[in-house]
C-alpha cells in the first residue's frame, strides 16, 4: 500500500458501533459492585443482616438473622434514557421473579427491592406508573379490593409467573423502589466510601488501601455471581455419597458472603497494604550488625548469658531470612519487606523503651516482654509480616541492637569503653 493509499483511519482509533458488550460488561461490573455495598452490612451492628448471596434466586439475596430474606434486583439506565414505567420489559420480569418467589418460599421474604439509578415514572395516576401501583396494593389485601389498573398489572404478572393473583398481590405488597443508588460511574467511589464508614479498619489505612479493599470485595463478588466454585471443586466429588447434593452445597456456599468471608476478603487487602520504606540505598544488608555490641547492650540490659546466647541465635535466623527474602524475591523486593519489618520492629523497641525504662534499675527482660507482646499484637491483627514467626521478629530487634539502633538499659558502658 503506497503512502498515499493509506487509511485516515483504523480499528484502534475508532470505537466500535453496534457492538454492546462493552457497556454490557460495565453494567455487569455495577451489579457485583452494588453486591459489595450491601455485603457492608455485615460490618454494621445495628442491622440485622446474617448473610449475602450474589446470584441466588436474585441480583443479590440478604438473608437477615430471623432466617427471612430480601430480594433485591439492580437496574440500571443511562441518565437520558426514558423514566422506568411498570411495563418496562426489566421492571416488569422484576416483580414477576418476585411473584414466584413468593409463591416458591411463601412466607419467607421480607421484602423484595428494585434498586436502581435511574428515576420512575410518577407523574400520572396511570397503569403504567409503578410508585402509583404499590401506593394501591398497599391499601388493598386482596385482589378483589383492587383498583382496576392494579387488577389488570397483577393478573399479567401471575399469568407470567405461574401463580395465584392473590399471590402475585402479597409479593408486590413488599416490594420497594430505592432510586437513590449511585450513578453508572459513581459505583466505584460509593464502594469505597461505604468501607470508610463500615470497616473499622478503614481508619487506619491510606485512600490507595481502601481502593484496592474495594476493589478486591468486587471481585469477590464477581466471582460469587459467577460459579467460579466449579473452578475448585474436586474432581474426584463424583465418587462421594451424593455427588449432585455436594455439587449444589458447593454451588450455594460459593455465593455466599458472611461477616468472616468479608473480613477475610478485607483483611487481605489491608495485609498487602503499602509497606514502610524508604530508599533501597538506605536499608543494611543483613549481617550487618555487630555481635559484639550486642552482647554488650544485653549485658547493661539485664540478660543472662542463657538469654544472651539465645537472642544471638535468634540473630542470626533473622539475617538468614532476610538474604534468603532476597534470594527469593529479587533483592529489591526482598530489601523492601525487610525493610518494612526493620521498621516495625524498630518502633515497638522504641515504645518499649519508652514505657519500660528504668534509670536506677535493669529493665531489659520486661522491655523484651513488651516487645514480644507487641509483636504478637500485629500478627493476630493480620499486618503484613510475610510468613515471619514471631522469634524471627524478636531476632530482628536483636539484628538492629547489633547496629546500634535499639538500646536495652540507660547506661551505654559500650560508648564509655569507646
Amino acid at each position: 500500500m503506497t503512502e498515499d493509499a493509506r487509511p485516515t483511519r483504523s480499528p484502534d482509533t475508532v470505537l466500535a458501533s453496534g457492538d454492546p458488550g462493552d457497556d454490557t460488561a460495565r453494567r455487569y461490573r455495577y451489579q457485583f459492585t452494588y453486591a459489595g455495598i450491601l455485603c457492608c452490612s455485615l460490618l454494621d451492628d445495628t442491622l440485622d443482616v446474617a448473610e449475602v448471596f450474589c446470584e441466588q434466586h436474585e441480583d443479590v439475596l440478604v438473608k437477615h438473622t430471623d432466617g427471612c430474606f430480601t430480594g433485591c434486583q439492580v437496574k440500571t439506565r443511562a441518565p437520558e434514557g426514558a423514566p422506568w414505567k411498570a411495563n418496562d420489559d426489566a421492571i416488569e420480569g422484576a416483580c414477576v421473579r418476585f411473584a414466584a418467589l413468593e409463591q416458591q418460599f411463601a412466607g419467607q421474604f421480607r421484602a423484595f427491592a428494585i434498586i436502581t439509578n435511574h428515576v420512575f415514572y410518577s407523574n400520572a395516576k396511570t397503569g403504567t406508573c409503578l410508585p402509583y401501583l404499590l401506593g394501591l396494593a398497599a391499601d388493598c389485601t386482596c385482589v378483589a379490593e383492587a383498583n382496576k389498573k392494579l387488577q389488570t398489572f397483577l393478573r399479567k404478572l401471575s399469568r407470567k409467573a405461574g401463580c395465584s393473583e392473590d399471590t402475585t398481590l402479597a409479593a408486590f405488597r413488599k416490594v420497594r423502589l430505592d432510586h437513590a443508588a449511585p450513578k453508572l460511574d459513581d459505583i466505584s467511589t460509593k464502594l469505597e466510601n461505604t468501607l470508610t464508614l463500615r470497616w473499622a479498619r478503614a481508619k487506619d489505612c491510606s485512600w490507595p488501601v481502601v481502593q484496592e479493599a474495594a476493589r478486591q470485595l468486587a471481585a469477590a463478588c464477581h466471582l460469587a455471581s459467577s460459579l467460579a466454585h466449579a473452578d475448585v471443586l474436586p474432581s474426584y466429588v463424583v465418587v462421594s455419597t451424593d455427588p449432585i447434593e455436594t455439587e449444589i452445597q458447593s454451588r450455594i456456599d460459593g455465593k455466599r458472603v458472611d461477616r468472616s468471608r468479608l473480613e477475610a476478603i478485607l483483611n487481605a487487602a489491608y495485609r498487602g497494604s503499602e509497606l514502610l520504606e524508604g530508599p533501597a540505598e538506605d536499608v543494611p544488608l543483613p549481617s550487618a550488625g555487630s555481635r559484639s555490641l550486642l552482647r554488650q547492650k544485653l549485658d547493661a540490659g539485664g540478660f543472662s548469658a542463657t538469654s544472651v546466647d539465645s537472642a544471638i541465635n535468634l540473630r542470626s535466623k533473622a539475617e538468614f531470612l532476610g538474604v534468603r527474602g532476597t534470594k527469593q524475591h529479587g533483592k529489591d523486593e526482598g530489601l523492601r519487606r525487610y525493610d518494612h519489618l526493620r521498621s516495625i520492629v524498630l518502633r515497638d523497641c522504641a515504645d518499649a523503651f519508652e514505657d519500660r525504662q528504668k534509670p536506677d534499675e535493669r529493665f531489659g527482660r520486661e522491655m523484651l516482654e513488651d516487645i514480644r507482646t507487641r509483636l504478637v499484637a500485629r500478627r493476630d491483627a493480620g499486618e503484613p509480616l510475610f510468613g515471619w514467626r514471631k522469634e524471627h521478629l524478636e531476632g530482628l530487634a536483636f539484628v538492629l541492637t547489633g547496629e546500634c539502633m535499639v538500646r536495652w538499659s540507660t547506661d551505654v558502658p559500650w560508648e564509655e569503653a569507646d
